[in-house]
């Protein structure tokens, strides 16, 4: 989302809501809304397997323990103010596949993908344990592998392969093919590096470090 030079980041999406119908951003974005009193109530939104809540008409963002970061803050709003309702694929695109993504790609795979295998090389057994903090789904991929639903319409794959006598290990991040219908790929870019990140932390807390 395109700001102005020294703006906040969260003005311009709080200023769309603040101006929009909740109930319907809700509806579209996969939330409930929960009327309190005369254009007063609350949004709530599933993020990786627990619930933000947005304050109306203040448009304030409240997180939960372990998820209360300025990015996750952030991309809610901003998912509110994009998302159009379409529903996940079920298909799993590269990251270069999604419209914008080509730019970006290099960054995805220095600050997402590089550091989550290195992270996990030698200990692949802490992942499955590390996705569940996020509520991840696991998957069949690579050697492993599972999902997350960032937000309700937006789905993220991470996968890791070990390394043999060939090649390094080496990670991927897919996005189902829907996810440009709900953010564009700077803001899908912060938020695979955001799980990412929690992976690392999770796996190294795990074995003590």
């Amino acid at each position: 989302m395109e700001q102005q030079r020294g703006e906040n980041p969260f003005d311009e999406p709080v200023r769309i809501l603040r101006s929009s119908d909740p109930a319907a951003i809700a509806s579209k974005a996969g939330g409930r809304w929960e009327l309190s009193g005369k254009n007063e109530g609350r949004l709530l939104l599933p993020v990786l397997g627990k619930t933000f809540t947005v304050v109306w008409p203040e448009v304030a963002v409240e997180a939960p323990p372990g998820l209360d970061s300025f990015t996750l803050k952030l991309l809610a709003l901003i998912y509110l103010t994009a998302s159009d309702g379409t529903p996940s694929s079920g298909n799993w695109v590269a990251y270069r596949e999604l419209p914008g993504g080509r730019f970006y790609e290099p960054v995805v795979k220095r600050s997402v993908e590089d550091p989550l295998a290195e992270a996990y090389a030698g200990v692949l057994t802490g992942f499955g344990p590390a996705c569940e903090t996020l509520s991840g789904k696991r998957l069949s991929l690579g050697d492993v592998s599972c999902s997350f639903a960032l937000f309700p319409n937006v789905l993220l794959a991470f996968i890791i392969w070990k390394a043999d006598e060939e090649f390094s290990a080496r990670a991927q991040v897919l996005f189902d093919s829907t996810c440009n219908r709900h953010l564009n790929a700077f803001d899908l870019r912060m938020g695979a590096q955001e799980i990412s990140s929690r992976l690392i932390r999770a796996g190294r807390e795990a074995r003590g470090e």
